[in-house]
């Protein structure tokens, strides 16, 4: 209030918001000082709001420090060396030291502090620089200080600060979302699901979706062998290929650990291969071709412990995908039972029988005339391009009146279009070769093929190198 506010006043402006008795009418101008003076002596004294500071308990606040006196956070989700290590050094020389406070914190009891919000890299080359020099500049650092909420509050933040300079792999992410999960949990002292996860991570100011977070924890997992070179695409296609050879797994009865087992020994001899090329601090990620052929290595694993054939164990998991409800565990174990009309591991006596009763299929008139000018002219290019063509055989016994051989063994020489692809394209070929109807229900066959969810895993590899190679080599007018 101000100075030259009166006594009466002030009593009258206390009386209008409740908080003074109202005098009597004819109280004299010492009435109403002693009613302001005993309402006075009845406010209560301020809160003390250090009274439930421990000792050694921090306060949120800025300070200077020693920079050997803190300490990298030992629970970093980094694994590996910043790339920008050597342009942030060069950075802070040319600056003279630090600029930039560091958050720091320290845990109960603790009598060192540690990074809390990034910052790891740059106290490394401080220190470092300290160390060197014995330069004062490098010495002390301005720190602003958080008060301890809990280890998984420091582990959010890290990976918060980690995701907004977007320097981090994605196996990092993973270990950090693990480690985050299990401290969580070890708070509330119960299993958290992945929704829950979620809104914990995004109290601590971190964005995790529940499906991202399903990828980081399988990756986690399964796949820590190979965990540097992972991606977000690799570890859901991954995963997704594993989740239906579970359900063919469990309409089997198959055991559990006996699959997980021959999983884990399958990564752990790719992880041997393709370590053995990649750089830690720089590692490229795997190449769809990589992955197709982990996809391809897991449905073969599978198929041996099935006893079924590899097609087999394909054209079930791909209809499990393709469906629009759950599949019944009967159809799943018909469908791994069926074998194909056109198998590769087929007994190589069938294979010649029907090679002597079939001719290979010719790309001239002939050909177009006994099927169909258009559907043969496209099988042909198709098996050309793919080098196919002594696969695919004339069969007027076939709805499409043909058939497909089994893919001889690679020979190792270059392909252009890949191993993966070719493979890719001969199952096409034999699926289209036994659809029946097609010339009734589509214009075109192959555009049925390619609007059936089952042929989808399949198309992926294949036709980017199918355009690919037409565009750089043309049709001729002939060929036309």
């Amino acid at each position: 209030m101000p100075d030259s506010i009166s006594v009466k006043e002030l009593a009258q402006h206390m009386e209008k918001r409740g908080k003074l008795q109202a005098p009597a009418s004819n109280a004299t101008t010492g009435e109403r000082r002693a009613l302001l003076v005993q309402h006075s002596l009845a406010v209560k004294e301020a809160a003390n709001a250090a009274a439930d500071l421990q000792p050694g308990e921090d306060v949120d606040g800025w300070m200077l420090l020693r920079c050997m006196d803190i300490d990298c956070y030992d629970r970093n989700p980094r694994v590996r060396t910043n790339k920008r290590y050597a342009d942030i050094r060069a950075s802070i020389e040319a600056r003279g030291g630090l600029k930039d406070a560091l958050s720091v914190t320290r845990r109960p009891g603790a009598s060192r502090y540690m990074c809390y919000f990034g910052g790891n890299t740059r106290l490394q080359i401080v220190q470092e620089l300290w160390l060197e020099t014995r330069d004062v500049r490098y010495e002390w650092i301005r720190v602003v200080v958080h008060r301890w909420l809990s280890e998984a509050d420091v582990i959010a933040a890290h990976l918060a600060e980690n995701e907004n300079r977007a320097e981090t792999l994605f196996w990092e992410k993973a270990r950090g979302t693990a480690l985050l999960k299990s401290e969580l949990e070890s708070e509330l002292q119960r299993p958290l699901s992945l929704r829950e996860l979620s809104e914990h991570a995004q109290r601590c100011g971190l964005k995790l979706h529940s499906v991202t977070a399903s990828n980081y924890l399988f990756a986690i997992d399964y796949l820590a062998p190979i965990g540097l070179h992972l991606t977000h695409e690799s570890t859901a296609a991954i995963r997704s290929r594993f989740g239906c050879l579970d359900k063919l797994a469990n309409a089997l009865n198959l055991d559990p650990l006996v699959r997980q087992t021959a999983f884990e020994e399958l990564v752990a001899d790719l992880a041997t291969g393709i370590n053995a090329v990649r750089e830690m601090d720089d590692p490229p990620r795997l190449g769809k071709d990589e992955v197709e052929t982990i996809l391809a290595r897991m449905t073969a694993q599978f198929a041996t412990l099935a006893q079924c054939t590899p097609a087999a164990a394909e054209r079930a998991a791909l209809a499990v995908v393709g469906a629009d409800r759950q599949l019944p565990d009967s159809e799943i174990r018909r469908l791994l039972c069926e074998l194909p009309p056109c198998d590769a591991t087929s007994d190589v006596t069938d294979a010649a029988e029907r090679a002597a009763a079939a001719t290979p299929l010719p790309t001239k008139k002939g050909w177009h005339a006994r099927t169909g000018g258009r559907l043969s002219k496209r099988i042909a290019d198709f098996a050309r391009v793919f080098r196919l063509s002594d696969c695919v055989r004339v069969d007027p016994g076939q709805p499409q009146g043909f058939s497909v051989e089994p893919l001889p063994a690679a020979r190792g020489d270059p392909d252009e279009t890949g191993a993966l692809g070719r493979a890719a394209a001969h199952r096409l070929l034999a699926q289209l070769s036994i659809r029946a109807g097609g010339r009734e229900t589509e214009a075109d066959p192959i555009v049925a093929l390619l609007r059936d969810p089952s042929s989808w895993a399949a198309t992926r590899s294949l036709l980017d190198a199918y355009h690919r190679a037409y565009a750089e080599k043309p049709p001729s007018v002939e060929e036309e």
